[in-house]
């Protein structure tokens, strides 16, 4: 009971149906569901540790809201850590191969029809996979830390926004260049993929604040 309502909780903010900022009261949600209030609220504390819901210390619980200023600072750490993870992958002796398994990570985005959700995950797992194969186990600990602020900053910008850059074709260079063995040319073409992805997420907001 808990995973389906964790599962059906996850569906309704990915796809908007509770906005970001909403305020989630259990009463309604649980007469919602047709659940008793346990498996409620251990469904939202798995979505509290996924970044998706966040409290006010008060034992009242919303959908996390990103704001510009977030957008900047997390998509500033994001970028340094998957540039140094994107870098230490070039230099590795079995690049090649872990350039294919980085490929196949992304087969499931040639699909045009994936649903919104399943385009989330697999774009966070590609991202999250390079930290991991990068061996820096601090490095991947701190992408871990800021992945809930990433979710809901693709959630906050809705499909029309965020999906025309999850395309398995603006990925794939990225997993080109590490095979390639071109630190340079990853940092570069990782920056242009990041800054692209924030000024789509903060729309004209983050343009004047950020001056991209």
């Amino acid at each position: 009971m808990r995973e389906q309502t964790f599962e059906e909780m996850r569906h309704r903010i990915i796809s908007g149906a509770i906005a970001p900022g909403e305020h989630l009261v259990e009463t309604r949600l649980s007469q919602e569901l047709n659940i008793s209030r346990g498996p409620l609220r251990e469904a939202l504390r798995l979505l509290e540790q996924e970044g998706l819901v966040v409290g006010d210390g008060r034992g009242h619980l919303s959908v996390r809201e990103i704001t510009v200023s977030e957008i900047i600072d997390v998509f500033e750490v994001r970028t340094s850590l998957e540039a140094a993870a994107m870098e230490r992958l070039t230099r590795r002796s079995d690049r090649q191969e872990i350039a294919r398994e980085l490929r196949e990570v992304l087969e499931p985005l040639r699909d045009g029809d994936l649903d919104f959700e399943t385009q989330i995950e697999v774009d966070l797992d590609f991202h999250e996979r390079i930290c991991e194969l990068s061996g820096n186990n601090m490095l991947t600990q701190m992408w871990h830390q800021i992945m809930g602020h990433i979710r809901m900053m693709i959630v906050a910008s809705g499909p029309e926004r965020a999906s025309s850059r999850m395309r398995w074709q603006d990925h794939v260079p990225l997993a080109d260049a590490i095979g390639d063995g071109d630190p340079a040319r990853s940092r570069q073409l990782l920056e242009t993929h990041m800054q692209d992805f924030c000024r789509r997420y903060a729309g004209d907001a983050m343009e004047r604040e950020a001056g991209f």
